[in-house]
């Protein structure tokens, strides 16, 4: 990612609809598993600008690390303590230290050369019976700009996703894309961008402020899938969700 995206999601990561939705739909993910009973140690790998971990805070003992300085800055900004420095495929924990490892949108990105090896350190570190949750970009045709600034290796489907987590022996316990009320609006952006990307001099992310009331609607949007993920897996989206099992 950029020096200045880190910045962008510092400022916007608290109320931007994507963000806020996002974390809709992953808390109800792991509400619908019961996941979240108790006082868990979490871990939240590639913890960029670290709201999140401000989030799982409600739920146990988060732990944070990411590979990028700008990210650990922003982390300490927030007032967050328990943050490393760590190669994702190179965990500095013990065996079996955690509840619930996140990777939020970390596998797409190019500094991870070796998915399958990220995924086997997840799978290390976990407790037994511990869950992993993994959200990520979906599909390789919606490439744009935007995968430009965010360094992005690969765009995943349920295909490709799912034979990663099964090589690193965790088990499957929900897969579902999800932006998909919105998905062709996204497509339709995304094309637009590419016929554009040539002629850019600076190259941006779609990460833009918007008007409140856009900003209400989209993040309805996202609600309402959050509110039906629990109960059915979407066809296509912009985004895809894996839900794995120690």
């Amino acid at each position: 990612m950029e020096k200045d995206e880190y910045r962008k999601h510092f400022e916007m990561e608290e109320d931007f609809w994507w963000f806020r939705g996002r974390r809709e739909v992953i808390l109800r993910i792991l509400s619908s598993f019961n996941i979240l009973d108790g006082k868990l140690n979490i871990l939240d790998v590639g913890c960029g600008t670290g709201f999140n971990l401000k989030i799982f805070q409600t739920y146990g003992f988060p732990f944070g690390c990411d590979l990028s300085d700008n990210a650990i800055h922003f982390c300490q900004k927030r007032g967050l303590k328990d943050i490393a420095y760590a190669d994702a495929g190179k965990l500095p924990y013990k065996d079996e230290s955690f509840d619930l490892v996140t990777l939020l949108d970390v596998l797409y990105h190019k500094n991870v050369q070796n998915d399958i090896k990220v995924l086997l350190e997840v799978q290390r570190v976990l407790k037994k019976g511990g869950y992993l949750l993994i959200t990520d970009s979906a599909f390789n045709f919606l490439r744009s700009s935007h995968d430009v600034v965010f360094h992005t290796r690969e765009r995943y489907n349920k295909k490709t996703l799912r034979e990663r987590v099964e090589k690193a022996n965790l088990s499957i316990k929900k897969m579902s894309y999800f932006n998909f009320f919105l998905f062709l609006a996204v497509l339709a952006i995304r094309i637009i961008e590419k016929g554009r990307l040539r002629r850019r001099k600076k190259i941006e992310s779609s990460l833009k402020p918007v008007n409140k009331k856009i900003n209400t609607f989209l993040l309805n949007i996202l609600k309402l899938e959050a509110l039906l993920i629990g109960y059915v897996s979407f066809p296509f989206g912009s985004s895809i969700l894996c839900l794995a099992k120690k």
